[in-house]
């Protein structure tokens, strides 16, 4: 009789028909004969491509179904084990495909049987698989599966690769510098800075150059001043003296005068009444002399006074300069620019960890930073699961399954 007997293939547990035809009988005997594994179906695939041309998937499919069904390993190392006839073949097939590999195939648009199984699916991994036909391998899952897969991806990488595996600028957003050590790093620094620059660098790196510069003009102003009101003060006193000369003159007119008076023997009295007249003006000019000397001696106090206060100011004014100089100006460096370190590094913790000459990880091993894994891992699976999973492109594929309208995530890898 002729071989029409019917195969079930069976995806879902449904049939479906197909023929066995001669070419199928002759095929199976060939590949007996070649002694191809019928267990090794990637082996029995390229022999029907590459060896009996066929490019008919289903063509393909089912002679290696018939093929592993009825042919074992054993059966094609023993003498005779090739021989068969229509009526020896079984035709009755059934296969029960897991879920992931009929959405992978689904995908792919192949064939489910040509898929075979690279790595089980278990906690924490995805179900893979490969094709037949262009060699890919893909992972499958749904996002219960991939979130979990995808964690313990990138948590296995942090234990193997440590945290420089990943983009420092991203991962920065995830790091906490310890304070007690940033704080005493960005002094040592701030110190070998000062070491290295001169007053006029420094005023400009802590910003205080215009303030200086203020300082230095107001403290001119004020030298000038001083010694305009000492030029003032010279000038006062110097008059001061002429005038009480002037009046030490006229004291001794006055009392010369006064003597010739008692002596004189005029008796008609002339000279006596002369003698009055010269004494009185003479008075009367010795007052407005005294009056101008108490003018001046008020206006020597009144400077001396505005002298003192002047010079106290310009004291106070190179207490204020002094500190923009020398030693007084390297310790506000270190202080300014301590801050901005440290201010820096909390802004930009990798700018911290590559300042101090190390690696991420071994700024954490040294507990300058601490990083929060939590956050890296949640943040990782959350926005880059291609990455993490897609081996070979980075890129994450989604599908939904015809039959319960699940979605599933595929990776290539």
């Amino acid at each position: 009789m002729k071989l029409l007997n019917i195969i079930k293939e069976s995806i879902y547990r449904e049939g479906e028909s197909v023929k066995v035809n001669r070419f199928d009988m002759k095929a199976l005997f060939y590949m007996c004969q070649e002694k191809v594994n019928p267990m090794n179906i990637d082996e029995v695939y390229n022999f029907l491509v590459d060896n009996l041309y066929l490019k008919n998937e289903e063509e393909i499919v089912k002679i290696i179904k018939l093929y592993k069904h009825n042919f074992s390993y054993e059966d094609i190392q023993e003498k005779g084990g090739c021989e068969m006839s229509e009526d020896s073949i079984d035709n009755l097939i059934r296969e029960d495909y897991d879920e992931e590999k009929i959405v992978l195939g689904e995908w792919l648009g192949v064939n489910p049987y040509l898929l075979v199984m690279v790595s089980q699916p278990s906690e924490n991994y995805l179900a893979e698989y490969r094709e037949f036909k262009d060699e890919n391998d893909y992972k499958v899952g749904t996002y219960r599966d991939v979130v979990s897969a995808a964690k313990k991806s990138v948590l296995d990488t942090i234990e193997t690769e440590g945290y420089d595996y990943f983009d420092s600028d991203w991962l920065s957003y995830y790091i906490e510098i310890d304070e007690e050590s940033a704080k005493y790093d960005a002094e040592e620094r701030a110190k070998e800075d000062v070491v290295n620059y001169d007053d006029e660098t420094l005023r400009d790196m802590i910003y205080v150059t215009n303030e200086y510069e203020g300082l230095i003009d107001n403290r001119k102003y004020e030298e000038y001043e001083l010694k305009e009101k000492i030029g003032e003060y010279k000038i006062v006193k110097f008059k001061l003296e002429k005038l009480n000369k002037e009046k030490k003159i006229i004291e001794r007119e006055i009392e010369t005068l006064g003597f010739s008076l008692d002596y004189d023997n005029d008796d008609d009295g002339g000279y006596s009444e002369m003698y009055n007249v010269d004494i009185s003006e003479m008075t009367d000019t010795l007052h407005k002399l005294e009056t101008v000397i108490f003018e001046h001696l008020s206006y020597v106090e009144q400077l001396e006074t505005e002298i003192h206060e002047v010079e106290e100011t310009i004291k106070e004014s190179n207490k204020l300069v002094y500190q923009y100089e020398g030693e007084d100006l390297k310790e506000m460096a270190v202080e300014v620019l301590s801050e901005d370190y440290l201010q820096k590094y909390s802004d930009d913790p990798i700018t911290y960890v590559e300042d101090s000459g190390f690696t991420i990880g071994e700024a954490e091993s040294e507990g300058m930073i601490s990083i929060n894994e939590d956050e890296v891992v949640r943040e990782h699976v959350s926005n880059d699961r291609g990455s993490i999973l897609a081996d070979y492109d980075g890129l994450e594929n989604t599908t939904i399954f015809k039959k319960n309208g699940i979605k599933y995530y595929i990776y290539r890898t």
